[in-house]
């Protein structure tokens, strides 16, 4: 009887234990497999901490010594625990994706795990067995502990594939003699860029681009291995960085023959640390590209401005900005409607019209950073236009579309300092509507973060409403808005509650207009 309860308590709190790994792994791969970014994120959530049911299921099992009766308690309750944390389980707003690596960690963890039951059934006595029971009974720490072994352990393995995969992509790029690689990165605006560059070179080039956000080195290597073709005629690359050296790795497998950086601000500051070393890293896409390459910039950044100074040199370089006239690509006579934006291209004497479906000043400039681009390969203004209508919006980056009945601007995809002011910007273009703006806020932001969500309470002090969601990183925000004498906003528990909002705002104000600015991954949603 009592071998039969010691393996039901022992299956059960196995089963807390995996469950719990599934959770930790998704966090952790949301902080980009980084322990910088896994720390604060478990932080941020509380997802570590014990809960009262958890230190019961302690005692239980630590009472199991002096009484067997305590441990059927500690089964039954150990039951009510795993009940609760599978049905508890919150909805994934980014999937969590069983890649390489997940796959092969989970096959260490799996190993790790029959290795911990061969030692638990190992025990002759059960006075002994006891002692796994009060380990087992804290098994959120045993979860991250096993969890961070699986991945360390992984490692060596993952170099092994990985040099292969490596290779393969290298020698793809080096047999296509004329294929041009753009390289684009930036703090904020990259996806967005290289969507629309790929979007106008397709009018006349055979040109792939790299998916969704792939943007690390086993990203871009995977892009390559699967969509470049020994007739693709342009790559466009994004490259992606949360420390130094990141981009400079991207680039010994390919070397841009165009290197653009869009903006440089205040992200992943966790793990670059400083200004100084974001602005160093994102340069890498310029100090490691050919020799000859081109370097396209946005010169109304400042960190642009200033590493071009340190970091250029012996590169042809092509400046765009909407503010400097003297860049060589300028715009003027912007019109912003709820159809999309018409504005005049510059380039010295010579100035052109363009249309398009996109919304935001921001996409102005990635639209300019794409024309300097095409203009480069030999692209006519003519083709250029043809192009540029045909842009479709990027799904959640300032998207026009109807939520629900709620007419919205969906900015969700991320928040960042820059794109956040662009995006209230946008709103207030739209004179005839009741502007309401939903956020939980931003974060990767380091120690900024409160500073920046306090000013973005300031800005959006601007708009009719204001819905923040959630409690994790909106109190800063709060805290701008009322120093500002602000009160049109309510503090929700999820977007269920903001929805809730918005449809009773509408029922006065049928004019109703949304901004969704960032949804945070579900490492900061409690």
């Amino acid at each position: 009887m009592e071998i039969a309860i010691v393996i039901i308590a022992y299956i059960l709190t196995n089963i807390l234990i995996v469950v719990n790994i599934n959770k930790f792994m998704h966090i952790f791969q949301q902080s980009f497999y980084q322990i910088e970014e896994f720390t604060p994120a478990l932080k941020t959530t509380g997802a570590h901490k014990i809960q009262l049911y958890e230190i019961i299921l302690l005692i239980f099992g630590s009472l199991s010594f002096i009484s067997s009766y305590f441990l059927i308690l500690y089964v039954f309750f150990a039951i009510f625990v795993a009940y609760k944390t599978i049905n508890n389980r919150p909805v994934a707003k980014k999937k969590f994706v069983y890649t390489t690596r997940v796959k092969i960690t989970y096959s260490i963890i799996a190993l790790i795990l029959i290795i911990l039951t061969y030692l638990v059934c190992s025990f002759s006595y059960f006075k002994y067995i006891n002692f796994v029971f009060i380990i087992l009974s804290i098994y959120k720490y045993v979860a991250i502990g096993i969890m961070l072994l699986g991945n360390v352990i992984s490692l060596p393995v993952l170099k092994l594939l990985n040099y292969h995969y490596i290779k393969e992509a290298k020698n793809i790029i080096n047999e296509n003699k004329k294929l041009k690689i753009i390289a684009i990165t930036g703090s904020y605006g990259k996806t967005s860029t290289k969507n629309i560059v790929n979007s106008i070179l397709e009018e006349k080039y055979i040109s792939v681009m790299t998916p969704k956000s792939f943007n690390t080195t086993l990203g871009v290597v995977r892009a390559i291995r699967e969509l470049v073709k020994p007739y693709t005629e342009v790559f466009v690359c994004e490259m992606g960085a949360s420390k130094l050296k990141d981009i400079e790795d991207i680039c010994k497998i390919v070397k841009p023959d165009i290197s653009v950086i869009t903006t440089i601000g205040p992200q992943h500051l966790t793990t670059f640390k400083s200004m100084e070393n974001i602005e160093k890293g994102k340069f890498e896409i310029i100090t490691n590209a050919k020799e000859d390459a081109v370097a396209v910039l946005n010169i109304d950044n400042n960190y642009i401005k200033d590493g071009i100074e340190k970091y250029v040199k012996g590169k042809k370089i092509i400046e765009y900005s909407m503010n400097n006239k003297e860049a060589r690509y300028t715009v003027e006579d912007v019109k912003m409607s709820d159809k999309g934006s018409i504005f005049t291209v510059c380039e010295g004497d010579s100035k052109f019209t363009l249309e398009t479906r996109l919304l935001g000043k921001h996409n102005i400039y990635n639209i300019l950073c794409a024309v300097a681009i095409a203009k480069e390969l030999n692209m006519t203004n003519e083709e250029i236009k043809k192009a540029v209508k045909k842009i479709k919006p990027v799904e959640h980056r300032l998207e026009l579309k109807n939520m629900g009945g709620i007419l919205a601007l969906d900015d969700s995809f991320n928040s960042n300092p820059e794109g956040s002011k662009a995006a209230i910007d946008t709103l207030c273009m739209f004179k005839d509507k009741y502007k309401v703006m939903v956020t939980p806020g931003m974060i990767e932001l380091g120690e900024k973060t409160d500073e920046l969500n306090k000013k973005l309470g300031e800005y959006a002090t601007v708009l009719d409403y204001v819905i923040l969601v959630g409690d994790v990183t909106t109190k800063k925000i709060e805290e701008g808005m009322k120093e500002k004498g602000y009160s049109n906003y309510i503090v929700v528990k999820d977007l269920y509650e903001a929805f809730r909002k918005l449809e009773e705002l509408q029922v006065s104000n049928t004019n109703l207009l949304a901004l969704f600015e960032n949804d945070l991954p579900d490492s900061y949603i409690k």
